[in-house]
């Protein structure tokens, strides 16, 4: 760490030592060169005066001549003291305004700023590797749902911005590399109340370095990782990366789960987006012929979800591509009409615009969607700045890469319970996917619910009490659906799995019985979720969901209770 006070005595060496010595030879003159005093005698300055009257007298205060009126001599001294002191502290000053301009020792003074924060943190918090699109998205939701989080970005400007964003929460960030293991060990990598790294930066190199970092430093952190290729998410999870994200292989399977199954993607989909959004309505892509504008890594992805549910598909892209055929691809841009004529868009089901460049798929759409108006369209969206110009075209399916980065790193710190739930769902029919989309749809009146956990375990109080002090009547599922406030309200809340041992019950109903190391996954309301963590703190309000009594809760309540039924 930057030793602050020996970096500015260094700068300032030259400017300090030329003033103490602009001082010890005007004082020293004024003691040598003889006065008079009032009585007209022979006097002589002592130290103390002399350095008394060049103080006042070099920062231009000027109180007089002290003790007494000065000789001829001593004013001309004093003369060439006045303009060598000037000299000296314009030289001082000039030096202190160059030190605070000076990049480095900023840079240090943020550094020591940026560590002192992070000590001084006394809540759960997340260390974000990354201010990017991603990045943002992510800082907003968990500033929504109050969760800390520490920033590392390497470009000044996007931490410029990361300062001025509205938080209701002080942001911690820094403007550093995050693959130094010296960097992240400041930001608070093996703090004790970090609860998980999130490498999202646009280089996937500095994503396996902070990895490896991480595996290094807190082996049992949560690390989340993005990345572009097979080798380099393969490297990640030798290094005990919890999740890696490869946004292409994300899209496709998304993609093709709404071909497959579009009932079961919405419910996906629904769990997986941001508390609050108006939750999507129900789409059903056609799966015959499609026309792919873009056949870069996301192109490849959703052609191959596209071929696995029977769809035939022609490829529109700039640059050759060997490994098509002839009649499977079209070398152009795909902006203009003849290309998209060429590829079938006259007779083509689907348009999917996949870009790099949002506006060269805008303008394929808008060609596209003039040939045939009865396209169903899928749009990759790179800028989550050009919202409007997407929102003017109403593409039947927008695929925004930093929402999709942003959700699959939510799912991976909200709770291992979700993930877990997600995969249960590609098990499970059309029916029951629709069923329970429906009902979590009307409890939070058409909006994503929250998504919270429960274990009952010895760290739950409520539930240890309920099990062992009380097991009479035994505790069901549907006693977490009581108000533990209100006994004739239900909370706005529905469980979604329980985990016994290995078993692994999706959905399950409201009369399961619950034993002792359950694991609950509920999604409802915020009010539900506040509930659920005061059932779990105090034993009254979980006794009283189960039973609907107010029961007393000191010793002598109790016996006053026990006398007035006579026992």
């Amino acid at each position: 760490m930057p030793n602050i006070f020996f970096m500015v005595m260094r700068r300032m060496r030259a400017p300090i030592i030329t003033l103490i010595l602009i001082y010890s030879i005007a004082v020293l003159g004024l003691v040598l060169i003889p006065g008079v005093d009032d009585q007209g005698r022979p006097y002589q300055m002592g130290f103390f005066h002399a350095f008394y009257f060049i103080s006042y007298t070099a920062t231009s205060i000027g109180f007089g001549e002290t003790p007494y009126a000065f000789s001829y001599s001593q004013r001309l001294w004093v003369l060439c003291c006045i303009y060598l002191s000037v000299t000296g502290w314009a030289y001082n000053l000039g030096a202190i305004f160059t030190l605070f301009n000076d990049q480095a020792l900023k840079k240090a003074i943020q550094y020591v700023r940026f560590n002192n924060k992070v000590r001084r943190l006394r809540e759960p918090f997340y260390l974000i590797c990354g201010y990017g699109q991603t990045g943002r998205l992510l800082c907003k939701v968990l500033d929504r749902i109050n969760i800390r989080f520490v920033v590392i970005e390497l470009r000044e400007e996007r931490v410029n911005n990361l300062a001025l964003a509205d938080f209701h929460s002080d942001p911690v960030f820094y403007a550093g590399d995050a693959s130094n293991p010296e960097l992240l060990k400041i930001a608070g990598i093996t703090h004790p109340l970090c609860r998980g790294v999130l490498a999202i930066t646009g280089d996937e190199n500095v994503n396996l370095a902070i990895a490896m970092a991480a595996f290094v430093l807190q082996p049992n952190l949560v690390s989340v990782c993005r990345c572009k290729n097979k080798a380099v998410a393969d490297n990640m999870q030798s290094f005990g990366a919890n999740k890696v994200i490869n946004m292409f292989n994300a899209v496709g399977q998304r993609f093709q789960m709404l071909l497959h199954a579009p009932h079961s993607y919405r419910l996906w989909n629904l769990l997986s987006d941001f508390p609050g959004q108006p939750i999507a309505a129900l789409v059903r892509p056609p799966c015959g012929h499609w026309v792919v504008v873009g056949y870069g890594r996301f192109g490849i992805s959703m052609r191959a979800a596209l071929l696995k549910e029977g769809a035939t598909v022609t490829v529109i892209d700039p640059e050759p591509q060997p490994d098509l055929l002839p009649e499977q691809f079209v070398q152009a841009l795909g902006v203009n009409a003849d290309s998209l004529i060429a590829a079938g868009i006259e007779h083509a089901s689907g348009l999917l615009v996949c870009h790099d460049h949002d506006i060269n798929n805008l303008s394929a759409l808008a060609t596209a969607r003039a040939i045939n108006p009865k396209l169903f369209i899928v749009a990759r969206q790179n800028l989550r700045d050009n919202h409007l110009l997407f929102e003017a075209f109403k593409p039947d399916i927008t695929s925004i890469r930093s929402e999709i980065v942003a959700h699959e790193c939510l799912r991976a710190i909200e709770t291992p319970l979700l993930a877990q739930f997600l995969d249960l769902i590609k098990q499970e029919d059309e029916a029951w996917a629709k069923a329970l989309s429906d009902q979590l749809a009307l409890l939070c009146d058409h909006t994503v619910p929250e998504i919270w956990s429960i274990t009952l375990d010895a760290k739950n109080t409520a539930a240890v009490h309920a099990f062992l002090a009380s097991p009479s009547p035994p505790l069901r599922l549907a006693h977490w659906i009581n108000n533990p406030f209100d006994h004739g309200y239900k909370l706005q809340c529905l469980p979604l799995l329980r985990v016994h041992g290995d078993e692994l019950q999706a959905w399950p109903s409201l009369d399961t019985q619950l034993t002792f190391g359950d694991q609950l996954l509920f999604a409802g309301n915020h009010e539900a979720q506040s509930a659920h963590e005061a059932m779990q703190e105090a034993t009254h309000l979980l006794d009283f969901a189960r039973t609907g009594k107010t029961e007393p809760q000191s010793w002598v309540f109790r016996k006053l209770a026990d006398w007035q039924q006579g026992k």
